[in-house]
């Protein structure tokens, strides 16, 4: 008999995917085999964001809702080792806390010295929202983020 892991988020881990132009991700996340499709060809193009015993084989595992954003998301659990991971689309931030493309208004605000208050008077929401917002930057899972282009990056 399989000894199983306990539930719990403790050892929970996330794969950021690219989400393509024009995709419409909610359904492409109901139909099981388009989605099971579109992840197979990023797996193919994108391999560093993937753990390595992916190519061994995956199979869906049920789903997550953010109940912050309103998005479900898929998991998949790996063949090789039983690891499951949750698979986010990149127009979130990590933790689900945020659509990127709020955040990242937010986060020009605040460079040029909005304070909290004033984001969350713009943007709506709360000052707590947004302070948490940019202290997450800390957090190591930003590292997981997937960048798209590097045109808005500074140069190293």
């Amino acid at each position: 008999m399989k000894k199983r892991r306990p539930r719990g988020t403790a050892g929970d881990k996330t794969i950021c995917l690219p989400i393509d132009d024009g995709i419409d991700y909610a359904s492409l996340i109901e139909d099981e085999k388009e989605y099971r499709s579109y992840l197979e060809k990023k797996i193919k193009k994108y391999p560093e964001l993937f753990p390595s015993r992916i190519k061994e084989g995956f199979r869906l595992h049920g789903f997550v809702t953010s109940k912050r954003q309103q998005i479900r998301t898929r998991r998949i659990l790996l063949k090789a080792n039983h690891e499951a991971y949750q698979i986010r689309p990149d127009f979130v931030t990590p933790y689900m806390s945020e659509k990127a493309e709020v955040a990242e208004k937010a986060l020009y605000l605040r460079k040029h010295g909005v304070s909290y208050e004033g984001i969350a008077y713009i943007l709506g929401s709360s000052e707590m929202h947004w302070y948490s917002l940019c202290q997450s930057l800390g957090r190591m899972s930003i590292v997981g983020t997937t960048v798209k282009g590097v045109t808005p990056l500074p140069p190293i």
